[in-house]
């Protein structure tokens, strides 16, 4: 009867995912219009890093909350990111019309580059939830510390690009994949990388 009483580890362990669950689901609503992926992004990490630390918020209200305060910068910094993201992949496709040498430093140049983008879109939105600044500090501050602690980065760009590959291998995988992120993945991969987010991010409070 003691796995029953509310304070018990396995209550514990069922509320928190719950909780990520419910985040999730608000996550993929709130960035359904795309324009908004960067608001839902940082209040997908202010919640998640509450969670990691222990803390027992209400997901729902800290979640709108955190949606509407980053509102400014979340935006415009998804904005920039999409738009540079979108910028590499056309030039990608474009490196094909060169030969030779000059092909494959063209797409080596743009693989450093789209590097780049990875290490500080992936640093980006937490830090947006975590520190208050400016467009351009939070760029590059982002991408300062995406190479200062560099073997977090890594792992937490294995988690990520791991999980994708996964669920694109087959027909199979794509389908139960689909179905994980949508009910619990996005969340439960920003609960993960969370615990090493808010570690690093004490550091320079």
């Amino acid at each position: 009867m003691n796995f029953f009483v509310i304070d018990s580890p396995v209550m514990r362990f069922l509320g928190r995912i719950g909780d990520i669950i419910i985040l999730n689901l608000i996550f993929v609503v709130t960035a359904l219009p795309v324009v908004t992926v960067g608001m839902a992004l940082s209040a997908l990490y202010t919640v998640a890093m509450k969670l990691a630390r222990g803390e027992d918020p209400s997901v729902l209200r800290e979640y709108i909350r955190a949606f509407w305060r980053n509102r400014k910068p979340a935006t415009i910094c998804w904005l920039i990111m999409a738009a540079a993201g979108a910028l590499i992949f056309l030039d990608f496709r474009l490196a094909g019309a060169f030969g030779g040498t000059l092909y494959t430093v063209v797409r080596l140049l743009l693989a450093m580059i789209f590097g780049v983008w990875m290490l500080t879109f992936l640093y980006l939105f937490p830090y947006i939830a975590r520190f208050e600044n400016t467009v351009f500090h939070s760029v590059k501050n982002a991408l300062f510390l995406s190479a200062a602690h560099l073997p977090s980065t890594v792992m937490m760009l294995v988690i990520s690009i791991g999980l994708a590959v996964i669920t694109l291998f087959t027909s199979r995988t794509f389908v139960i994949g689909t179905i994980w992120w949508f009910f619990a993945g996005f969340a439960a991969v920003a609960y993960t990388q969370s615990f090493l987010f808010s570690r690093i991010f004490s550091k320079y409070e």
